[in-house]
């Protein structure tokens, strides 16, 4: 998983630094999460972090990985997980799982741990 997470950050870093405009963000295999709620994207997996910027609800994203932090309760929902987003910029941005749709992960993978850092 470092591996492919490592390579999709490369991948964007370099088409970022080319200046080269993007008409549309890339197709899957990369997941695709939405959000049903605004949800506020912290550089960490924790209410504590700085809130990076929010993502609109409606709004589709690339959901890199997911990974477990700090619980949040918000709409009755309780969930400790996190899922990574991407960002052109290659950092860590992570958001509550509570505001996307789907399952606990946003659907996204079992396999697709990020992993302690």
């Amino acid at each position: 998983m470092r591996f492919v997470l490592g390579s999709l950050l490369a991948a964007l870093a370099l088409v970022a630094g080319t200046g080269v405009a993007q008409a549309d963000p890339p197709k899957p295999p990369y997941p695709i999460v939405t959000t049903w709620a605004d949800a506020e994207v912290r550089t960490c997996e924790a209410l504590s972090c700085p809130v990076d910027h929010v993502i609109p609800a409606g709004t589709s994203s690339i959901g890199i990985c997911w990974t477990r932090g700090q619980t949040v309760y918000d709409h009755g929902i309780y969930n400790n997980i996190w899922i990574m987003v991407s960002m052109n910029s290659g950092g860590r941005y992570l958001a509550s799982a509570i505001y996307f749709r789907g399952d606990e992960r946003a659907n996204l993978p079992y396999e697709n741990d990020c992993g302690p850092y």
